[in-house]
């Protein structure tokens, strides 16, 4: 399993790679006409998320808003999207039904580029930690800064899902 975005699947090798759409949208934006999974995409929050995502951006390209705040509330935007995605998203699914579902050929695709803040990786890490596999972007192996990207959201989702665990086994004791 691999994943990857809706314009670098021209360079994918589709006779080993069967492309699955997670976006909302399955991909028909971008002309995507293969096999998709919407239970993976994050509508319908994605659209609350994305507005305030602009909002920052427009405050800070207007010197309404400092790098530093820029930096804190994308942060916080984006940490409360990861929650979000695990709790309605990831955290009533079974890994290993949907892996099953996918399978080991499936390329999760969606809009954003392998350095941007993108819920595949989520899905992927998810994968990974529950079911012990590994899942690279595709062609983008060895780019450091995609690397990274991967292994924050990892960390971010690891934390969340950590958080969780705990809260349940104090609910139970």
């Amino acid at each position: 399993m691999k994943t990857s975005y809706y314009a670098n699947l021209r360079n994918l090798d589709l006779t080993k790679n069967v492309p699955v759409a997670i976006s909302g949208d399955e991909g028909k934006l971008a002309g995507f006409e293969g096999k998709g999974m919407r239970k993976l995409s994050p509508y319908p929050f994605f659209k609350i998320w994305k507005a305030r995502e602009v909002e920052i951006e427009r405050a800070f390209e207007r010197g309404k808003i400092d790098f530093a705040e820029y930096a804190k509330l994308k942060e916080e935007n984006q940490n409360d999207y990861i929650q979000k995605f695990y709790e309605k998203v990831l955290k009533p699914q079974d890994p290993a039904q949907v892996f099953e579902e996918l399978g080991e050929n499936a390329v999760l695709v969606c809009f954003e580029k392998p350095t941007e803040f993108c819920h595949r990786f989520l899905v992927a890490s998810w994968l990974e930690m529950s079911l012990g596999v590994k899942i690279e972007e595709a062609g983008f192996e060895r780019e450091a800064k995609v690397q990274e990207n991967k292994q924050n959201l990892k960390q971010k989702l690891q934390t969340v899902m950590e958080k969780d665990r705990v809260r349940n086994q104090q609910g139970k004791e």
